[in-house]
């Protein structure tokens, strides 16, 4: 099944996290999950392992002008925001379908690479990276990169911060104790933020986040209280653990490497979501892995045709991903940029 054959129209225009928010919500989880119920089922998983199974996807367009879609996340009452590459709006979904710009770009964000919502105290971590940055007489210039929290209510920035030593704070998890793990894809390190304010710790910059020219980038807690890390540019997975001594850092061992992982996510039945955004080839995926399985872990494609996935949010059973459509800028290719409006893709994903 490719995500290509998809339609870009569609009723469907609700996409949403549940993982976290609605376990205090149960009532309009379950007003969204019958929502998007209506979703279709269009084809076979890919995999010989799930030659019978079925999988449902749809697509929402984004509105004309909000480009380069990357982070996403679900606020308090339901609503998807999502975040860009290149520019610091960031778009608000309602539950009703309507769309509007929840919060306007600012100095301190111009960007939003990853977006996590956070139930205990209400704040939106946004990262700030200046990717593309500008080219001034002829010389490629960015922005000190940023990280800041939102109050969604007010629709300000109540902290931000540039990241320590030039880093490049790219995605995010919850600690679920109000802070976050940042990964950081030039200083190859994982970076520690227990509060708004408070001080940036390094809590892993092992010789294995080195070696490539992008490093640690997508970032996902397990269930267990581990960190799985993936390596953009060199395609291998870590699992960090967290002790009171230090951080051990653990190569997954998989059937095979990721071209360029990216975005991670948990399931609800304790699966490893990633985005395969296939920077060279051109064909983005939507992977998954059984972290409890025999080694080597199988590397299982789900939906395959995504044009440079970036990031992704679970609810129930399914996932939304973002598609960024960057490879023009990456490659340098200006053939190979797309027209019409950028999507979220909405997954429904088949239980073990």
């Amino acid at each position: 099944m490719t995500v290509s054959d998809f339609s870009p129209a569609t009723p469907i225009r609700l996409v949403t996290e549940c993982r976290v928010v609605f376990r205090s919500a149960t009532a309009c989880r379950n007003r969204l999950l019958a929502f998007l119920s209506a979703l279709i089922v269009l084809g076979p998983l890919m995999g010989p392992h799930h030659a019978q199974a079925e999988v449902a996807a749809q697509s929402i367009p984004l509105p004309k002008g909000f480009d380069y879609p990357n982070g996403i996340a679900v606020g308090p009452e339901g609503d998807l925001f999502v975040g860009s590459v290149t520019a610091g709006h960031i778009l608000r979904v309602s539950t009703d379908g309507t769309t509007e710009r929840a919060f306007q770009e600012t100095d301190e964000v111009f960007a939003g690479t990853s977006l996590r919502f956070d139930t205990q105290t209400g704040l939106l971590w946004v990262t700030s990276p200046d990717f593309l940055g500008q080219e001034i007489n002829g010389e490629r210039v960015r922005r000190p990169h940023r990280i800041a929290a939102i109050d969604l209510s007010q629709g300000e920035v109540v902290w931000s911060s540039t990241i320590p030593d030039q880093g490049f704070a790219n995605d995010i998890a919850l600690d679920n104790k109000g802070g976050i793990y940042v990964t950081d894809s030039i200083g190859d390190r994982i970076l520690h933020l227990a509060a708004p304010g408070a001080s940036f710790e390094t809590i892993a910059d092992d010789a294995f986040f080195a070696p490539g020219d992008l490093g640690p980038a997508g970032i996902v807690m397990t269930p267990s209280g581990d960190l799985i890390v993936g390596l953009y540019s060199d395609g291998a997975l870590f699992r960090v653990r967290l002790n009171e001594v230090g951080a051990e850092v653990v190569p997954l061992n998989l059937t095979r490497k990721i071209q360029n992982p990216d975005g991670l996510a948990m399931t609800d039945d304790g699966r490893l979501l990633i985005l395969e955004g296939a920077v060279q080839s051109g064909d983005g995926k939507l992977l998954v892995v059984d972290l409890e399985g025999p080694a080597p872990l199988l590397v299982e494609p789900l939906v395959d045709g995504l044009d440079m996935p970036l990031n992704l949010t679970v609810f129930g059973n399914k996932v939304a991903v973002t598609e960024g459509r960057l490879r023009h800028f990456m490659l340098d290719d200006p053939s190979l940029a797309k027209t019409g409006p950028f999507r979220v893709v909405v997954v429904t994903l088949e239980e073990e």
